[in-house]
């Protein structure tokens, strides 16, 4: 089978092009002909205040970067470029209103195989003009919608009417399988580790407030914070100076290569997510690929991807000492064993292989 994919790949950072990357791999691992049609250029640099946003690997996939998403007339090169590889089926990789001019455009255009949208979000955590207008144009083009959480499935059908509704299927976010499972720490004390991109939505805000509760229990954790910040630097350094936990947390604020991935979560006990909003998270799903358990906030998507007291903690969203009373649970009760254990059960359900299988049926 012949595959596009339309969206974000190598060498653009982000856990879309990621996934998509990771999936691309999948389907060729299993035979079939993939080829990106990826971004030129992905943002104008007013929207993507957090700097570079390509990495230096590209992907050893066919990789045609023809878009820019806010010049049209790329738009008709990229439709015309897909028409001319005649795919069997394009996924189209939507998390953003941003991208819908493009990708409806596109999409009226192509005239080759079924086209299919993989749905990472379906509304964006912060306000978009007009979002629902722009969800309702694209969505309306495509054949069939796979969205990633029953969180997803819901919004689509709050925010879509039903014909559109009833293409959709329920996916799921596999876990990474590049990475290997969890080796020993080289340092004993108690460490934390908070990953990825850093916007108001992910509550760094509420871990950091948490941090003061955890020391009286815990006096020697530590918490890493791993990720390049959108906006509001400042803000937070200034949150841990009030709060008097520099000797307590290590920022490294910037963009964390793949190289050193890996060290981040061997070394750490586990990670957290104390998300305010969310529909799922590669950040998990990075975090099992290495046997880490998560504390993660209950909220949308990420309560189906953390199996309470398998493989990680839930806790209500923006609760401070509800954070910290499941991190300082997590070791008073010794929970590490038991938790990879779990982790790696629920790694065996959540393969590439499988979500490959449910797209392509």
């Amino acid at each position: 089978m012949k595959i596009a994919f339309l969206g974000p790949a190598p060498p653009y950072r982000g856990g879309i092009s990621l996934f998509a990357s990771h999936l691309a791999n999948e389907m060729t691992r299993e035979g079939h002909e993939v080829c990106f049609f990826n971004f030129r250029k992905q943002y104008p640099q007013i929207l993507f205040p957090a700097g570079k946003q390509e990495d230096d690997i590209d992907t050893a996939l066919p990789n045609q970067r023809i878009l820019i998403p806010y010049l049209p007339h790329t738009w008709d090169k990229c439709a015309r470029a897909i028409n001319i590889y005649k795919p069997d089926i394009t996924i189209v990789s939507w998390w953003l209103p941003f991208f819908a001019p493009a990708y409806g455009s596109i999409l009226r255009k192509l005239n080759h195989g079924r086209k299919v949208i993989l749905a990472h979000n379906i509304t964006p955590h912060e306000d978009w003009i007009a979002s629902r207008s722009l969800l309702r144009y694209v969505f309306s083009k495509a054949d069939e919608i796979v969205v990633l959480s029953k969180s997803c499935l819901l919004e689509l059908k709050r925010n879509l009417p039903s014909r559109i509704v009833r293409k959709a299927k329920l996916g799921f976010h596999p876990i990474y399988d590049s990475y290997s499972g969890h080796t020993s720490k080289t340092n004993a004390l108690p460490r934390i580790l908070f990953f990825g991109m850093i916007k108001g939505y992910k509550g760094l805000d509420v871990l950091l407030e948490a941090m003061p509760i955890i020391r009286v229990a815990i006096p020697d954790i530590r918490l890493v914070i791993a990720g390049t910040v959108y906006k509001d630097k400042a803000a937070y350094e200034e949150k841990i100076k009030l709060l008097d936990l520099s000797a307590s947390v290590e920022t490294n604020f910037r963009y964390i290569s793949d190289e050193e991935v890996a060290d981040y979560f061997r070394q750490s006990d586990l990670c957290i997510l104390p998300y305010k909003s969310a529909t799922q998270s590669g950040v998990i799903a990075t975090s099992y690929s290495y046997d880490t358990p998560v504390v993660a906030s209950d909220i949308g998507g990420l309560s189906e991807y953390v199996e309470q007291g398998q493989t990680g903690l839930l806790v209500p969203p923006d609760n401070p000492p509800a954070l910290a009373a499941a991190i300082i649970s997590y070791y008073s009760k010794d929970m590490s064993k038991g938790m990879q254990e779990g982790i790696r059960n629920f790694k065996k359900k959540n393969t590439w292989f499988e979500l490959v299988k449910l797209i392509l049926a």
